[in-house]
């Protein structure tokens, strides 16, 4: 039964993530730029420069991924002009007001879906706990970081709990966005990159008959190396979508990385299925297109709509269990 997900701490989550990298709030951009080629995860924690000896615990001030740094590069051409002084910028300039927040080990799964979705974060951060032979009495605290994907993909292993809910289309969840940023292929990819960096969700690239032909995307910038990034900021200035697409994904062939596919579903698609579709391509949206009207892309399915469903469900259960 889901009342079996309501017993879970969400540091649950975190069993075999490893701990995510950091910087001081100080560090410049370059220094951000490596430490992402670095890390294992996407995303690197901002933290307070200096932790008081009284205070042990470590102050999360946000995070930073390879999408704001492509942004602060190449989304407004003045900063070419001094690209070396851009680098040498604090990393604190990146940061998004409200985008990670701290939740403690022992929170349960319902009071991190809460967090996401009534807080605005998209990133939750969940202190490590330290095992007794490895506790030392300087350490300072790590992190796991926890984000919609990962809250998905738990759902999706106990699936059969949610039983009829999830076998109903998109649809009738009424879990379409019909609201969505695009640009054709000719614009420039700097008007993309600030609508990408405005918006905070995926642009659609469409034709003028409004067919869907790629996207830009938080996992599609992600799947770049950063250094790539910085090496050919000026250009990607020049580029079209098209072109900038096209980029990226020669790029990710010449170094073996994988550069998610356009993921599309339609209407009528069960919510399994299009979880099933976002989690295999390790994307957290999917684009709908509507096969009786040419395959136009009409909208667009977001992990922050599924996870609203499933907070639904787990608040319905704990008033029952309450009651």
């Amino acid at each position: 039964m889901a009342v079996s997900i309501l017993c879970h701490d969400i540091s649950d989550l975190c069993i075999g993530k490893p701990a995510v990298s950091s910087l001081p709030l100080s560090a410049p951009v370059s220094d951000a730029i490596s430490a992402l080629r670095r890390s294992p995860s996407q995303s690197l924690l901002i933290t307070s420069d200096k932790p008081s000896p009284e205070k042990k615990a470590v102050t999360v001030s946000g995070s930073i991924c390879l999408v704001d740094l492509v942004c602060f590069l190449c989304s407004e051409g003045k900063r070419l002009d001094d690209c070396a002084g851009a680098l040498k910028t604090s990393v604190s300039v990146l940061l998004q007001k409200g985008r990670v927040r701290r939740v403690e080990p022992h929170s349960s799964v319902l009071e991190a879906l809460d967090a996401i979705l009534d807080g605005g974060a998209t990133e939750l951060v969940v202190p490590l706990r330290p095992r007794g032979s490895i506790r030392k009495k300087h350490s300072t605290e790590s992190f796991c970081l926890l984000t919609q994907e990962d809250l998905v993909r738990h759902f999706l292993a106990s699936i059969s709990v949610f039983s009829p809910i999830v076998s109903l289309s998109v649809a009738s969840l009424d879990l379409i966005q019909h609201e969505f940023p695009s640009v054709q292929s000719r614009c420039s990819a700097t008007s993309a990159l600030s609508l990408l960096n405005h918006h905070k969700t995926p642009v659609a690239v469409i034709t003028e008959s409004g067919h869907l032909i790629g996207e830009l995307s938080g996992p599609i910038i992600s799947s770049l190396d950063s250094t790539a990034v910085t090496a050919a900021a000026s250009d990607i200035t020049t580029f079209s979508v098209d072109e900038f697409v096209d980029w990226i994904e020669r790029i990710g062939r010449k170094s073996a990385r994988s550069v998610p596919e356009v993921v599309v579903c339609q209407p009528g698609s069960s919510l399994v299925a299009v979880m099933v579709q976002a989690l295999a391509h390790r994307v957290d949206h999917v684009w709908v297109v509507d096969a009786k009207d040419d395959c136009k892309v009409v909208g667009i399915v977001t992990f922050n709509e599924v996870l609203h469903v499933f907070r639904d469900q787990l608040t319905a259960v704990e008033e029952i269990v309450e009651f």
